[in-house]
């Protein structure tokens, strides 16, 4: 699938969560699959969720791409890993 390939300036694959596991969460996100580049270098890692970017929640491939494309230099990445929260910045390249 196409939207399964890491993605543009950020280079991640994502997709989102499934209703169950947004339940389980507690909170919407997009599941990454793969994470390359710049989202790579900052420690994001397959299976880790991000929450949001730049305080803006993520529901959809498309507040992501938005939020990427508008980005100028850095990106204030949440991410939910094994229950705990952190906040990862993410320089573009």
């Amino acid at each position: 699938k196409a939207d399964a390939q890491p993605q543009g300036k950020l280079g991640v694959a994502v997709r989102p969560l499934s209703p169950q596991e947004a339940k389980q969460l507690g909170s919407e996100g997009m599941l990454v699959q793969e994470a390359g580049g710049a989202a790579a270098k900052a420690g994001i890692r397959p299976g880790d969720v991000i929450v949001s970017v730049n305080g803006k929640p993520m529901k959809s491939i498309d507040d992501l791409r938005q939020q990427v494309n508008n980005a100028k230099g850095t990106l204030a990445v949440l991410i939910e890993r094994q229950g705990g929260r952190i906040f990862v910045p993410v320089t573009l390249g």
